[in-house]
């Protein structure tokens, strides 16, 4: 019979002693910070902004434990913000000085590192076809500089009141085609997904996607297109430095590995035109008929009072669901729903901004006849949700 045990080399460790099999050790010194800028130049905002920030060598105690919020940037995406910095961007109208915005907070640090700059479209135009440069000269002394020339066409204006375009992704393919822009390095393309976004570059002034596309971003790669959610793509035309930028990996420590073209830090100044959008209507047909549908709410506390309901993902025991909700049947404005069925039992997270990571309430119950019937979370009260009826 076959004996287990110690390796002859663990064996021999622990009979000789744990010194004599122990690894020198060295100090490692921590690594001097660099100042980071990300800033991208867009004809069609109406003002632009750059984000300041070092680079992280563990001498700062980073918050990560804070949702990610679009005017707090850079302390919310866990970084370093850098204050009182001079950012200057110049082109064919003159200079441009941004101007740190700080919002009251009882630590006075919010918004922190992000400069804003007013474009004006009379006084200072960016400019399709254009070279800028920007200069961020910090309060140590440290000075960062970079250069772009915008993409060289106007940028897309949305039509008002534009309709939504339906898309049943199990019979459409999304079909895009757009026209060469001049001083353009390559395109890009963004599809705003529940789960995450979806990017993607292309060479060509011709994409197609199928509906049944995986979202390889999405963590666990949820499908890109999910019904009952309206989801918006855009396409952009880019520079040089912004695709270099997002083609290369980056290591969040020391920010190696990416193709930099700033000089004194690192980062990107790049520039980006949007050349189409549109927002997709997202369904699919029925799967499981007797559970999919309209409903309406019957009894409860009114959270919740139209949905549609999709079974997303079908299975025997566990479907992923998915659809639309309203809190006032009589208002257009809608948002998303993310749920589950395992075995008889639904949950359905009633989403913010048909974002998956917010929600204002999840609801829990079964099926019974043509009725989900259960209770919110944490809220008291019996909830109905009645089937309607198709006329």
């Amino acid at each position: 019979m076959r004996r287990f045990g110690l390796p002859p080399f663990l064996g021999a460790c622990m009979v000789i002693g744990a010194a004599a099999c122990t690894f020198d050790e060295k100090a490692i010194a921590v690594a001097p910070t660099q100042i980071v800028v990300h800033a991208v130049l867009d004809p069609g905002a109406i003002q632009q902004e750059v984000l300041v920030e070092r680079t992280l060598s563990g001498s700062v105690l980073i918050n990560d434990d804070r949702r990610f919020d679009a005017l707090d940037p850079i302390n919310t995406g866990y970084g370093v913000p850098v204050t009182k910095a001079q950012v200057i961007i110049s082109g064919p109208d003159g200079t441009l000085a941004g101007s740190e915005i700080q919002y009251a907070d009882p630590a006075k640090t919010y918004g922190a590192g992000r400069y804003v700059l007013k474009t004006d479209p009379l006084k200072y135009p960016i400019r399709p076809g254009a070279r800028y440069t920007l200069t961020v000269r910090t309060t140590d002394g440290s000075v960062v500089t970079g250069a772009t020339v915008v993409p060289n066409t106007a940028p897309f204006t949305q039509v008002t009141g534009a309709l939504l375009l339906p898309f049943s992704r199990d019979r459409d393919t999304l079909t895009l085609n757009w026209h060469a822009v001049p001083a353009a390095r390559m395109y890009g393309l963004r599809i705003e997904s529940p789960f995450g976004p979806f990017l993607l570059f292309s060479d060509t002034t011709h994409l197609q996607l199928a509906g049944n596309l995986r979202n390889v971003f999405a963590s666990d790669l949820q499908r890109l297109f999910i019904p009952g959610f309206q989801q918006t793509y855009t396409v952009f035309a880019v520079d040089t430095n912004y695709f270099d930028y997002y083609r290369s990996r980056n290591d969040p420590f020391t920010g190696t590995g990416i193709i930099n073209r700033l000089q004194g830090g690192i980062g990107l100044f790049g520039s980006s035109v949007v050349i189409g959008a549109r927002t997709l209507d997202v369904t699919q047909q029925p799967v499981e008929p007797a559970l999919e549908g309209d409903y309406e709410r019957a009894q409860g506390p009114p959270i919740v009072d139209v949905m549609r309901l999709y079974v997303e993902t079908p299975g025997t025991t566990f479907a992923s669901l998915s659809g639309w909700y309203s809190r006032d049947r009589k208002l257009t404005a809608r948002d998303g729903i993310a749920g589950a069925r395992d075995g008889t039992r639904i949950e359905l997270q009633f989403l913010v901004n048909q974002d998956s990571r917010q929600g204002i309430a999840t609801f829990v119950g079964t099926q019974v006849g043509d009725s989900l019937v259960g209770a919110y979370t944490g809220v008291a009260g019996r909830v109905v949700l009645k089937k309607r009826v198709a006329p």
